[in-house]
């Protein structure tokens, strides 16, 4: 078997093990784009007898950890025949692609699982969930008290509602940063439908909606509020629908909106979707550029297990200067396994429980009341205060 990466030559090949793996049928428009907007050289495949047989892409993209960005690795596309599968093809290109990540210094990996079981038994954990609500015509509330006024827009208002998406996205851990095209060969053209802008009492635009009508059902695609005032006022835009449709579906809220509580009647019909999982690539890369919250003069240490990408096995140092700075120190272990024996003071976790806590899906204390990771609760408690309170929050796909 050859492992190489893809050229032009070999996409029309790999647009139909996508289509017969994930059970879709491109139209002939549809092709054309993703022919158009897909670079051969982002997917590792793996061949026999010059046939393509599995393969896995990884995109480039940025995400934002409390002001800081890092450098994402996106894997997608991860496919094998049928004839070809539970023979080590696929661990085999996850390993392929860590290394190429983190020599690319993509410090974070995120990926959609077709199983989370299967993708955890290679560090990626889950890192976000989503909420989907859904409401009859009679559970819309009505608001008065707004400022502002909607507009309808249309692609040519692109930069209005990234400037809304990215203020939004700041709020949020792990969100992705949305570049132009990302924005029109997936986002909107993925999405499709209308785009409405909330601007407040002086014009500025304070949130977003991208929704469609059709079958006598509203279904809002992405609604994004700055504030209460543009909330209540998307809120009363989608409430001016009620003759139009009976049935209202608000998909891919972050679990932070507070929402169905918000609602006049928040006996709705709610549902609560596991969605992506992430694994730190690089962890001393990772734990460097980490926002750590100022604690005084004090050190931390982690001891870290990663049987997967075994680079990551040590022992990292995190030690807090009275000046601010914080120094993130790696211990290698002298025999493979990172400690033979157990160690007399911090932290003991897989790299699983590491990527959820730093990505402030899965609290410290959380996972050792339910045995996740080992320590004292004193150093438990250190480890809660350092680290990024602000919820994960992720509502794109690839």
């Amino acid at each position: 078997m050859e492992f190489r990466k893809l050229t032009k030559n070999d996409m029309d090949e790999s647009l139909n093990l996508s289509e017969f793996a994930f059970q879709y049928k491109l139209s002939d428009e549809e092709r054309t784009h993703r022919l158009r907007v897909t670079r051969p050289k982002d997917t590792i495949g793996c061949f026999s007898d010059g046939e393509l047989i599995a393969k896995m892409t990884i995109l480039p993209f940025q995400v934002r950890i409390n002001g800081i960005d890092y450098e994402m690795g996106g894997v997608s596309g991860v496919a094998t025949y049928p004839e070809h599968r539970r023979s080590g093809i696929v661990k085999k290109l996850l390993h392929i692609g860590l290394k190429e990540m983190k020599e690319k210094e993509q410090y974070l990996s995120y990926l959609f699982p077709f199983s989370i079981p299967f993708y955890r038994k290679f560090g990626w954990e889950l890192f976000v969930d989503y909420q989907n609500l859904t409401l009859t015509r009679e559970q819309l509330p009505h608001f008065q008290n707004f400022q502002g006024k909607m507009k309808k827009v249309d692609e040519k208002s692109l930069e209005v509602i990234q400037k809304v998406y990215d203020q939004n996205a700041l709020t949020y851990t792990g969100m992705l940063k949305r570049n132009n095209n990302w924005w029109k060969d997936w986002v909107l053209y993925r999405k499709g439908g209308r785009i409405a802008v909330y601007n407040n009492s002086m014009g500025v635009p304070q949130g977003y909606i991208m929704y469609e009508v059709k079958d006598l059902k509203m279904t809002v695609k992405e609604l994004i509020a700055l504030d209460e005032d543009s909330r209540r006022g998307l809120w009363n835009f989608i409430s001016n629908h009620d003759s139009m449709a009976e049935e209202y579906v608000i998909q891919q809220l972050p679990l932070h909106e507070p929402y169905p509580y918000w609602l006049d009647d928040p006996k709705i019909k709610k549902e609560v979707v596991p969605y992506f999982m992430a694994r730190i690539v690089d962890v001393e890369a990772f734990l460097n550029r980490y926002p750590f919250k100022s604690k005084a003069e004090c050190s931390l240490f982690l001891h870290v297990s990663d049987e997967f990408a075994d680079w990551n096995e040590a022992t990292y140092q995190i030690k807090f200067q009275n000046s601010g700075k914080v120094q993130v120190k790696k211990h290698e272990p002298k025999n493979k396994g990172v400690c033979q024996q157990k160690p007399k003071r911090g932290i003991i976790c897989d790299i699983n429980a590491l990527s959820t806590m730093f990505l402030a899906y899965q609290s410290p204390t959380q996972l050792l009341h339910t045995e996740r990771i080992k320590g004292s609760m004193d150093e438990v408690e250190l480890l809660e205060q350092i680290i990024v309170k602000q919820p994960p929050g992720f509502i794109d796909f690839f």
